[in-house]
């Protein structure tokens, strides 16, 4: 009697336990993988959100602003510099995507006499934006890793140089595709002139006896 007491002991204690180990998984593992997910984002902002962006690179320096036709209504970007021009809705777009969807695949802490090594001193590019909220982000892309598949960057790094060298600061590994996104002729940041059409040919006259 006694063992049969403790069967039905053990396959409580089972059954709990089994119980438990659902409900962990069912309510803390997702918050996990949401604060995991979470993390790995460059920034935390919407692409709707932006209104101004400025791409710098060395050769040259770019601005974009959004408008709108009315207010509330569907919005349009034009280029400010180096030449005022509608934008190319499709580049801009590209470039905000990755930025506000993009994710790092791992974070490394270096001290501030490793940026050369990162190409972080002199970045091939450096992406900043301003929101609706007048809030600004700032991404500096650097080298390309060992892998070829990432690029060394630093979301929203101090201004001014750290004081100490021996400082730790994170840079991220983002997807190499950010490189596509900024490093594009200006044709390409140019909206596409719609083809001119062709005004149609008149036929030349048919030689009749009278005009030979």
């Amino acid at each position: 009697m006694k063992l049969q007491k403790n069967t039905f002991v053990l396959i409580a204690v089972a059954l709990s336990m089994i119980g438990f180990v659902s409900l962990y998984e069912m309510q803390v593992t997702p918050k996990q993988e949401a604060a995991k997910e979470e993390k790995q984002k460059i920034f935390a902002f919407k692409s709707d959100r932006v209104q101004f962006f400025t791409v710098k690179t060395p050769e040259k320096i770019l601005t974009f602003e959004r408008v709108y036709a009315i207010k509330g209504g569907k919005s349009s970007w034009e280029m400010k510099l180096p030449v005022q021009a509608h934008a190319s809705q499709a580049s801009v777009d590209f470039l905000l995507d990755r930025l506000a969807t993009g994710k790092s695949d791992r974070t490394i802490n270096i001290t501030a006499a490793q940026l050369p090594e990162f190409g972080l001193d002199q970045p091939q590019a450096t992406v900043t934006v301003k929101l609706d909220n007048q809030e600004t982000h700032r991404l500096v892309l650097g080298k390309t890793d060992f892998s070829g598949r990432f690029l060394y960057a630093q979301a929203n790094p101090a201004e001014a140089p750290p004081q100490n060298s021996a400082e730790n600061l994170p840079v991220l590994l983002v997807p190499f595709d950010f490189k596509n996104a900024v490093q594009r002729p200006l044709s390409e940041w140019k909206k596409a002139e719609a083809p001119k059409p062709q005004k149609p040919q008149t036929p030349s006259p048919t030689p009749t006896p009278e005009n030979q």
